[in-house]
């Protein structure tokens, strides 16, 4: 019964980490798509909105474990760990491509360890270190290298840089201000605590009612419900059962195979991937590698 109990828990570990991968990996391209039709601050809080109205009822029924004096940071993890994201990726999916986008989406891991040092205090070995050169160098090299192996600075990959920091905070807070929380009850709290903040900005400060009735904008308003109630919600939701089920250690594979599907997504709509490209995300990769191994 143990055995046949494990190799359930093995598939249905396999399961969600090929779920979320895929759907995290796809959110790229998608925000891509609706920069089409709209304006990346009316794609990140209509993101937002659409995992909002998701996540109400899964909050209602668990609102009960979240402690009353613990809201100011649930409130806190909603802006950092979404809100403020949602809007920045948004915005840096309107001037870069979406492999790229997700490429450098995989430093985060990263600059959780650099945040953990020099705002928590936490030490770690001179392998994370090393693997945290390594992958820094290889986000350095996909900032300054164009397809055609060209030299320029692309200022747009900034946002996604901030916002990786902005996860990687969010990571360091859920750790250690959140971390006896149940994480399906957290991730609808943190939503549904800046939900109404996205759903301010979305209807009082951008266009966004006015794409209401034109044609051309509901493809975009689709993909974006996509992003919202897929690569918020549910993405969410799958990801702390496999971490439940399996650990953190495979959990942590999701970083390895999301920036694989962003850049395939890319190659499938005409984006360019060339050898400097395979050599940044390669480095990023094994940077993040020797980070979670390190002993």
């Amino acid at each position: 019964m143990y055995a046949t109990t494990s190799a359930e828990n093995r598939r249905l570990s396999f399961l969600l980490l090929a779920a979320t991968s895929l759907i995290w990996g796809t959110s790229f391209i998608l925000i891509k798509k609706a920069n089409q039709a709209l304006q990346p601050m009316e794609i990140g809080n209509l993101r937002v909105f659409y995992a909002f109205l998701a996540f109400i009822p899964i909050f209602w029924v668990s609102r009960s474990k979240i402690p009353k004096e613990l809201w100011g940071w649930v409130f806190i993890s909603g802006l950092l760990g979404s809100l403020f994201p949602s809007m920045l990726f948004s915005w840096a999916g309107s001037k870069i491509s979406s492999s790229l986008s997700g490429m450098l989406n995989a430093i985060t891991p990263l600059f959780t360890i650099l945040i953990a040092t020099f705002v928590f205090g936490q030490h770690f070995s001179n392998k994370k270190w090393l693997g945290l050169l390594i992958g820094l160098v290889g986000a350095l090299v996909l900032a300054l290298f164009k397809p055609g192996g060209s030299v320029e600075l692309n200022l747009y990959i900034l946002p996604v840089i901030f916002a990786c920091l902005l996860y990687a905070l969010n990571v360091n807070l859920l750790k250690i201000k959140l971390g006896n929380i149940p994480p399906v009850a957290l991730s609808a709290a943190s939503i549904v605590a800046v939900g109404p903040i996205a759903s301010i900005i979305l209807f009082g400060g951008t266009d966004f009612s006015t794409h209401l009735v034109s044609p051309v904008a509901w493809s975009a308003i689709g993909y974006v419900a996509i992003l919202g109630l897929f690569g918020t919600a549910l993405a969410l939701i799958l990801f702390n059962k496999l971490i439940q089920i399996s650990g953190p250690v495979t959990a942590s594979s999701v970083t390895y195979i999301m920036p694989v599907i962003s850049v395939l997504w890319g190659l499938i709509d005409g984006e360019t991937f060339g050898l400097v490209q395979s050599s940044g995300l390669v480095a990023i990769l094994l940077g993040v590698y020797m980070v979670n191994r390190a002993k």
